[in-house]
């Protein structure tokens, strides 16, 4: 069997966003047994307000990683828009609002729900499919191919792995086997 373009994306973040998905039940039991809060384990960081090559020119979020909470948004909606560029039909991003654990769940079943529906060969044209991204130092013109491979499936692995550094960093105890899930060494 070959590797086709949504085993490469869907079947990928379906698979990423699962297995976060037993990260944050476990941050859930990990907040119960501690006595922690919640709260401040949605606003956790790996780091804050550290240096940048050229911070004069940056802006303020360029400065400090992103919340547990905004990890987990960005890694669902990174397979979102994603997967909305390759279809065809950009989209703008959601609102990061989730206030507890229960909605970055929910936020995650929708996103899971959502790729679920695409049809495999919807996106096999988005491969060769122009894309444009836009952003504040200006636009980047790929194809749907080089979008999948250089830029959605990394961006989609850099929050899901910080999300996953921000609640090992706070005492949850995980493995690697639940950030691989099945593949994962228990």
């Amino acid at each position: 069997m070959s590797l086709n373009a949504y085993d490469s994306s869907v079947g990928l973040f379906v698979r990423g966003l699962t297995n976060l998905k037993t990260q944050l039940a476990k941050a859930e039991e990990h907040v119960v047994a501690s006595g922690g809060g919640e709260a401040a384990l949605l606003d956790a960081r790996l780091a804050t307000d550290g240096p940048m090559r050229d911070a004069a020119s940056a802006s303020p979020h360029d400065l400090h990683m992103y919340t547990l909470a905004a990890q987990v948004h960005w890694a669902a909606e990174g397979a979102r828009l994603a997967i909305a560029q390759l279809l065809g039909v950009p989209q703008v991003p959601a609102a990061s609002d989730a206030k507890s654990i229960a909605e970055l769940h929910q936020r995650l079943d929708a996103t899971i729900t959502s790729l679920r529906e695409v049809a495999p060969g919807d996106l096999e044209a988005g491969l060769a499919r122009e894309i444009v991204i836009e952003h504040r130092r200006g636009s980047m013109r790929s194809s749907g191919h080089q979008f999948l491979i250089a830029f959605a499936i990394p961006h989609f692995f850099y929050h899901v792995t910080s999300a996953y550094s921000i609640l090992r960093n706070q005492g949850v105890r995980l493995t690697m086997g639940d950030f691989l899930g099945n593949w994962g060494a228990n």
